[in-house]
């Protein structure tokens, strides 16, 4: 059968098709050691039954408090966080009444099990979550930290990175080199020269210690030439009468890159529909005052104005263009889709997070708040794990709202233009002071590295934790360090209490002795050295 490929199962499934699915296979994974979390399902099938410990009985509906039955280490923490009871007033949702044939009951809603844990075998678990909204284990505290207790409790230990995300905030500039600023009645402005740049985006970053994003066009669209060249060979005097210089903005953008406040992102190619010639077209030649002002135009991967999708081919070819020609004008490899326009293609076949993944791509986000992990075999929706939104010079007083959702495990994504520096050039100053004083930047390569970090474990010789960041994901960390935090339960302390003194070492390199008194807390600090590949954290005897 092989060695066992993962620590815990989550079971979130309560479709009706599978009780008649067999599940012994399921039985034999526990009984090999895989512990097994049940969330909201009536777990409809003898075998889920058996390695829960219970039965389902019916749905039902309660407002009484929740309430812990004895002490545990997934309930521990609770009282101190005023929590125990937990306040359910108002909240009709419907619940699942389940019935304890075994399986130990460590929360309850008056006579309604809420919280069970059972023992299936002597090195797996099996607990079932009674939340009457899955969107809660995201969003309510009680029940982020009980699935979070609850795995901990099935794996032994949980590495995470070792960053607070509830003070981190992600921030992306918008619109470089794009042509529309030139000749846009409702979007008309100077873009923002090197000396510009210098002063007022490079230095109010390095006075805090910032990194931000700047999604980058590296195709500019030519009404004159009816071609798609180089931005930054555009220097001419627009409509309005405005000398636009656009290399020195690239120069300006590679001060800011060299001066480390500044990471190079895709925005695509062009920022305008691939096809600009069909009815209603030709864009062209359109009047700038009518047809060719019209925003669908200005949407690289949806075509809006015929009512259609962007063809996956075409989206493919347009990220790959962007990929190369930022390469060759920043020197920089971006990891990071953000399309511009807002809109985007959803469908199974032409799904832009699919097409941007295949590119090699490690994250994308598009308005509203649409957010997407990606990597070479997976796209995952992560939408709404943290706040995302638009600000600009003229929206500041609503920062606060906007970034008043609680976000545990994910930074702030917040946005703003070239648009802002150009009409307000002390924008970023008025922005980091209208912040919360806590907040800092995380960029966006920092996250995709960890988002992408392989972790393992082996126990050969003593206990490994194997970190693994292969490019491009991780390009951050080939010049950064990294820092995690390794989540211990009570079972594993127990075991690293009872040793004398215990070696730690990081890529063979042993550091100070750890004794029984150092595993008095939850966790441990990890930080690993600079460089891509392979790291190894052992602790021995």
């Amino acid at each position: 059968m092989g060695k066992i490929r993962y620590g815990v199962v989550v079971w979130l499934t309560d479709s009706s098709s599978y009780p008649n699915q067999n599940l012994t296979s399921l039985q034999a994974v526990v009984q090999a050691g895989t512990s097994l979390l049940v969330v909201k399902s009536r777990f409809l099938d003898p075998a889920l039954e058996q390695i829960l410990g219970l039965k389902f009985k019916a749905p039902y509906s309660a407002t009484d408090p929740l309430h812990t039955t004895q002490p545990h280490f997934i309930t521990r923490g609770l009282a101190g966080q005023k929590m125990d009871p937990f306040d359910s007033s108002w909240n009709f949702s419907p619940r699942l009444w389940v019935e304890p044939r075994g399986a130990r009951i460590l929360i309850t809603q008056d006579s309604h099990p809420i919280l069970t844990v059972n023992r299936p075998a002597a090195e797996s678990s099996a607990i079932w979550l009674g939340v009457s909204n899955l969107s809660d284990l995201r969003d309510a505290p009680y029940w982020r930290g009980l699935l979070f207790r609850s795995l901990l409790w099935s794996l032994g230990y949980i590495v995470v990175p070792n960053i607070d995300y509830s003070h981190r905030m992600e921030i992306e500039i918008d619109d470089w080199g794009t042509s529309d600023k030139g000749y846009l009645s409702y979007w008309r402005y100077l873009e923002p020269s090197e000396e510009t740049l210098r002063e007022h985006l490079i230095v109010p970053l390095q006075k805090r210690h910032a990194v931000v994003a700047a999604n980058v066009i590296t195709g500019y669209v030519d009404r004159k030439t009816k071609r798609i060249l180089s931005p930054w060979n555009q220097k001419f005097t627009d409509l309005y009468g405005l000398h636009q210089d656009y290399g020195s903005t690239q120069r300006g953008l590679q001060d800011a890159v060299a001066a480390g406040v500044l990471e190079i992102q895709s925005h695509g190619w062009t920022h305008m529909q691939p096809d600009l010639d069909s009815p209603p077209g030709p864009w062209w030649t359109a009047d700038l005052a009518g047809e060719a002002s019209a925003d669908g135009w200005y949407t690289e991967f949806g075509d809006p104005l015929r009512g259609k999708e962007s063809p996956a081919i075409v989206q493919l070819f347009r990220l790959k263009r962007s990929l190369d020609y930022l390469r060759e004008d920043f020197g920089q490899r971006p990891l990071e889709l953000r399309p511009g326009g807002g809109t985007w293609s959803k469908s199974q076949f032409n799904n832009m997070g699919i097409v941007a993944a295949q590119a090699g791509f490690g994250l994308c986000h598009a308005e509203p708040d649409f957010y997407y992990y990606l990597d070479r075999d997976l796209v995952l929706d992560m939408t709404g794990i943290s706040p995302h939104f638009t600000t600009s010079f003229d929206r500041l007083d609503a920062l606060r709202a906007q970034m008043s959702r609680p976000h545990p495990d994910g930074p702030v994504m917040m946005v703003f233009h070239d648009r802002d520096i150009a009409l307000q050039q002390d924008f970023i100053d008025r922005l980091f002071d209208a912040l919360p004083p806590d907040y800092k930047t995380i960029s966006a390569n920092q996250l995709i590295g960890y988002e992408h970090a392989q972790v393992d474990s082996e126990s050969a010789d003593g206990w490994d934790v194997l970190f693994n960041y292969n490019e491009p994901y991780c390009q951050y960390f080939r010049n950064h360090g990294s820092s995690w935090t390794i989540w211990l339960s009570d079972s594993l302390r127990d075991k690293l209490q009872s040793a004398q003194d215990l070696v730690v070492s990081i890529d063979g390199k042993q550091l100070p002795r750890v004794s029984a008194t150092d595993f008095v807390r939850e966790s441990l600090d990890i930080d690993l050295p600079p460089g891509l590949g392979g790291h190894k954290w052992n602790l021995s005897p």
